[in-house]
């Protein structure tokens, strides 16, 4: 159970370190594809809004998950922990 938890952990942390590096490196692909480039957003270049909103507004919203994501599975470590240490106390006063 502890090594799944554990693996659980290092999954969700790769997964999220993948989507921060392209929440943020997204102004990256317009350079890449420049014909990306014509275009308007309410009324702004697609080329700089896009990345605005990818990388300052979803990034905070991407990271904000993150946290939620990973204090509920900090949570469910410690509970086994914590689970662990009272079996191992009962077997001890026994």
């Amino acid at each position: 159970m502890k090594e799944k938890l554990y693996a659980k952990e290092i999954l969700v942390t790769i997964i999220f370190t993948i989507v921060l590096l392209i929440f943020g490196h997204f102004a990256q692909l317009f350079v890449l594809f420049p014909s990306l480039q014509s275009g308007t957003m309410w009324g702004f270049p697609v080329h700089y809004i896009l990345p605005i909103l990818m990388g300052w507004f979803g990034l905070l919203v991407v990271t904000i998950i993150m946290a939620l994501v990973l204090n509920r599975l900090d949570d469910e470590i410690d509970q086994y922990g914590e689970t662990n240490r009272a079996a191992a106390k009962g077997g001890q006063n026994q």
